[in-house]
């Protein structure tokens, strides 16, 4: 390459080290290997081959940009995308709109996360399943059907609370029920083990059967 120039080139083969390497091809008779590719810290990307800038200087060439043409996305104006040569990305929108696009979506964090917002909307065709020892609503909880143990035995369990029913059919179908300690109310009338009915008439002696 000639002295002190910076020039477009073909960037070929990039290398992972400390510092990522590649072959820069200004022209056929003027490459050169081993060529430096810094970047800012906190951003890393891997292009593998593209095209870009290189500034040769007193013999040293280093390149100070690498993309790749052909798959890069067209953006709307002010909008910045983090993207991928398959198509998935993340991208700052206007109206403080953050749109991730993909196949496959993974959130690892090794404590905790949090989402803070007023409503939140998950929109799944086939199913949501949650994996957890303990799933726990500090608020209401409405849904449209209710199944506990659909491919198995399942358990549910209530300690406090309230559960009222209106307009619903209830059916058991091979199932035992079992109430300790508490009171049974229909109709305003208790009908559980405390509930005891008049006696109305003296009981007479009844004869032994023959």
């Amino acid at each position: 390459m000639s002295e002190n120039m910076i020039r477009r080139a073909r960037l070929r083969n990039l290398k992972e080290g400390k510092v990522q390497t590649l072959r820069a091809e200004a022209l056929d008779d003027d490459a050169k290997d081993a060529v430096e590719r810094f970047q800012d810290y906190g951003f890393a990307a891997n292009p593998v081959d593209g095209q870009g800038l290189v500034i040769n200087a007193g013999g040293h060439t280093i390149a100070v940009r690498m993309d790749r043409l052909a798959e890069r996305p067209r953006l709307a104006s002010y909008e910045v995308r983090v993207w991928h040569k398959e198509g998935h990305s993340i991208a700052l929108k206007d109206g403080r709109l953050i749109e991730v696009e993909c196949d496959d979506f993974v959130l690892k964090a090794a404590n905790s996360v949090k989402i803070q917002t007023k409503t939140m909307t998950v929109e799944a065709s086939e199913k949501t399943r949650v994996e957890a020892p303990l799933t726990e609503n500090t608020g209401r909880l409405k849904t449209q059907d209710f199944t506990i143990g659909l491919s198995g035995p399942g358990t549910a369990t209530m300690d406090g609370g309230t559960i009222t029913y209106q307009n619903v059919s209830l059916n058991y179908k091979s199932c035992a029920t079992t109430f300790e300690l508490g009171t049974i109310m229909h109709d305003g009338r208790d009908i559980s083990g405390k509930h005891k009915h008049p006696v109305t008439g003296a009981i007479t002696d009844i004869p032994n059967p023959p």
